[in-house]
């Protein structure tokens, strides 16, 4: 077959050219938009290839036209699959370079990422061939990606649009937040219009589109949906005067079964941060796959069936929501509340309620696990006292040695060694995060007796002994009361910005001494601190100083103690409506029960969070270990810069001190992990997803996912309670500068490490979390009202907006009241 313009190609021809080439003609033949094009054929040789500079149609274009070279796969574009951004695309090609382009494009149908997707998609693995798409190229001031039904929820009566300045490959791609449209699709009327959250002020003010644009824009999409009578999915671009169509498919159906591996970020979001060290990451996942192996055994399905229990995707890991389903399953209860325990992101799927009794043969054959895991939870506070003295008993011996003075192949012994242990440490923190057995009885005592399960749980949680986290709170406030009382410290504190040199120019003074106590106690902490490649709150107190710094500006301070003494009269207020509500024999054996449930529950809250830092201590002993490995690595010219070694494997490091390896690798293999995080930080990964589902929902992240703003936030109150207050949104560690005293924290999750803005705050809202999250043990015990699971809070609220947060009922809104002055 000769190549052909779009013009030219008949039905007979789609089989030979792919879905996206046979589109654009059948949409350009019957009068839409569509650039001209023209179009190589899966089966044209190397030899017909080879004329194809000289072909008449480049000779209708002026010499400086620029073309955009697209791969067709023959398997593409069906509704099935759709190969969104798998395939090679190559824009502004002149030319004299088009050869090379096509080249390329049809390479591209073999590439790693190629084979996954038809692997994943159950498409035959030599299903290669692929037609190519010479168009004319147009230079847009506006371009994107348009779903003539939401692509996710399903909804069809409105049109989805994504829009950006520009080229329209970044939001193909997923790689930018766009402006996100909502059309109604019978009328055309903008239902909404969302500008990029991270755009600049000034970019905020020029939308992509103009409402005459979206209007014109909506009137084509309507025209292409009947066309195919079918959903499309659409790229288009705007050139400042037409919209031009650049390809169209069916919106892409999800075909997976109800047994298709799921996967979920909620609870690992808010424990490692967004972008963790490749180093930390790939050890944390390989230690979760051991212990909860470990823990779980037989629970777990085999890793072939289900997959394994956490798994790495672009850079962050996911815990596997399936393999959960079967444990809870296994046990007898709902699915639902180990997903409202892990801060589950999705809505929860009414089958996730029900109870499904397993078949007694798998019931049989994993009992021995039951009872492995009920003799741990009988004996937790020993397992806590072992764990505890192991850590001590490790952390003084490494402590202890200088790994200066060792040779490489002893300092990575005892690296090896705590490698090798901390599934163990693992172990341990699974037994205290299961406190669903415990929570779960106490919930159908509530249940029965017609009484707040969540209000009798929240109110107990937040009163008695504190957590090591918020401990660390108090102790900060306490520490703010230092400086303040003396005016040497308060002073330098306000006027050094840097908060560089402290110990010179605090040399002798009480503050400096209590910060040293302050250390002594939570210098192993740190921003981010689950990923060991950065520094600890020893090495770089500036996080603290600062806090301390803004508390010396923060008016509203409270007594520890009443702090304390409001949240046991709640919970006695509480305990006593509850009482009432527990009549006849109840009383006799309800009561009592309740009773001992809450106190353990309490106890397995505090136990969790001191494992937690108990292994962050752990990590904070060996990082001098590693610094003197990296800093050895950069002396020999392996490494470039010490923070690289954190981007190597522990295996890989082992391999070179080993001998066998050739340390010459460490460079290129850094470098490549250098640039795998850079194009990860361009690809917004969903918090819950199906596997087969990735690529899709990457690139639909920020159209279809996004809230509506219908002016009510919801989420999960995990502390109870009313505020009102300036909002502000925190991205990042490096942005706790901005919180103000008294302000309501947004934010997407939190970690330890942010434990000093909660004593500013005066309410929380976090996107991802549950009941046992840091934000909502923090906000609990320091008495502040909380929401977790706030979809896109920190996109729907700004900085400086006014919002009322009633954490009791579960909502945040825009307040109506005057915003004080």
């Amino acid at each position: 077959m000769r190549f052909r313009s779009l013009d030219e190609l008949d039905p007979a021809d789609a089989p030979k050219v792919g879905g996206k080439a046979w589109n654009c003609a059948r949409l350009k033949q019957h009068g839409f938009p569509v650039p001209d094009g023209l179009v190589i054929p899966a089966g044209a040789t190397d030899l017909e290839l080879a004329t194809l500079g000289g072909h008449p149609w480049f000779d209708s274009w002026a010499p400086d036209q620029r073309f955009a070279v697209r791969s067709s796969g023959l398997a593409e574009d069906a509704p099935e699959q759709s190969f969104a951004g798998i395939h090679e695309t190559r824009l502004n090609v002149t030319r004299a370079d088009v050869l090379d382009a096509v080249m390329a494009c049809r390479a591209s149908t073999d590439s790693d990422r190629a084979r996954v997707y038809r692997r994943a998609r159950a498409l035959p693995s030599d299903a290669t061939a692929a037609g190519v798409l010479v168009q004319r190229m147009i230079q847009p001031s506006a371009a994107g990606v348009a779903f003539t039904i939401d692509p996710l929820s399903g909804d069809v009566e409105e049109i989805v649009i994504n829009s950006a300045s520009g080229l329209g490959t970044a939001v193909v791609d997923g790689q930018i937040d766009p402006d996100d449209i909502r059309v109604r699709k019978q009328d055309g009327r903008v239902v909404s219009y969302r500008v990029a959250a991270d755009a600049s002020a000034q970019e905020t003010a020029r939308r992509s589109l103009t409402p005459a644009q979206v209007g014109a824009l909506w009137t084509l999409l309507v025209a292409i949906e009947q066309h195919y009578s079918a959903p499309q999915d659409v790229e288009w671009c705007f050139d400042g005067t037409a919209f031009w169509i650049v390809q169209s498919r069916p919106v892409t159906v999800t075909t997976a079964g109800a047994n298709e591996t799921e996967w979920t970020r909620a609870n690992l979001a808010e424990v490692l941060p967004e972008f963790t060290s490749p180093q930390a990451l790939f050890a944390s996942e390989e230690f979760l796959k051991v212990g909860e192996r470990r823990y779980f055994g037989k629970l777990l399905a085999p890793d072939e069936e289900l997959g394994p229990i956490v798994k790495a995707f672009n850079g962050r890991l996911y815990f596997n929501v399936s393999q959960l389903r079967r444990v809870s399953r296994l046990a007898g209860s709902a699915p639902a509340a180990v997903l409202r325990s892990l801060g589950h992101s999705g809505p929860i799927d009414p089958e996730d309620e029900r109870i499904q009794r397993p078949p007694l043969g798998q019931w049989i054959a994993c009992f021995p696990q039951f009872a492995r895991v009920l003799w741990r939870h009988l004996r937790a506070e020993r397992l806590l006292r072992a764990h505890e003295a192991s850590v001590n008993q490790f952390t003084a011996r490494v402590s202890s040695v200088d790994p200066e003075t060792l040779t490489d192949q002893d300092t990575w012994s005892t690296i090896d060694e705590w490698r090798q242990q901390a599934p163990q440490t693992l172990e341990v923190i699974l037994v205290f995060g299961g406190v669903l057995i415990y929570e779960l009885p106490i919930k159908r005592i509530c249940e029965k007796v017609g009484f707040s399960y969540e209000r009798l749980l929240v109110s107990h949680l937040a009163a008695g002994e504190r957590s090591v986290s918020a401990q660390q709170a108090f102790d900060l406030v306490a520490l703010a009361d230092t400086a303040r009382q003396e005016p040497r410290a308060a002073e330098w504190l306000r006027r050094n910005e840097a908060l560089s040199g402290v110990r010179q120019a605090l040399q002798g003074s009480a503050f400096l001494s209590a910060l040293d106590a302050f250390l002594d106690r939570y210098g192993h902490r740190g921003i981010h601190e689950s990923d060991w490649a950065l520094p600890r709150y020893r090495e770089d107190p500036a996080p603290i100083l600062n806090a301390v710094r803004l508390h010396l500006g923060d008016d509203r301070r409270q007594d520890p103690s009443q702090v304390a003494a409001r949240a046991a009269e709640e919970a006695e207020r509480v305990w006593a409506e509850f009482e009432q509500n527990v009549r006849g024999f109840r009383r006799f054996t309800a009561l009592r029960r309740a009773r001992r449930l809450l106190a353990t529950i309490k106890q397995y809250y505090l136990w969790r969070e001191q494992c937690r830092s108990d292994m962050v201590r752990v990590f904070a002993a060996v990082r001098p270990w590693h610094l003197v490995l990296a800093r050895r690595f950069v002396e020999r010219g392996w490494l470039a810069a010490p923070e690289d070694y954190f981007l190597l494997r522990l295996e890989e490091i082992a391999r070179v001190i080993a001998g066998p390896a050739p340390a010459s690798e460490l460079r290129s293999i850094a470098a490549g992990r250098a640039a795998d995080m850079e194009r990860f930080r361009q690809v917004r990964m969903p918090l819950l997803m199906r596997e087969s589902e990735l690529l899709r929902l990457v690139r639909a992240a920020g159209v279809s996912m996004a809230s509506r703003d219908d002016g009510e936030l919801r989420g999960m109150p995990v502390s109870r309670g009313c505020v009102e207050g300036e909002v502000v949104v925190i991205d990042h560690p490096g942005d706790f500068g901005k919180m103000k005293p008294g302000a309501i924290l947004v934010t997407r999750a939190t970690d330890p490490s942010w434990t000093p803005l909660f004593t500013l705050a005066s309410g929380v809202i976090v996107e991802v979390g549950g009941m046992l999250s840091h934000a909502s043990t923090i906000a609990r015990e320091y008495g502040l009202p909380a929401l977790a699971n706030v979809t896109h809070a920190t996109k729907r609220l700004q900085s400086g907006d006014w919002i009322t947060l009633n954490a009791t009922e579960g909502f945040a809104k825009k307040s109506t009241r005057e915003r004080p002055h």
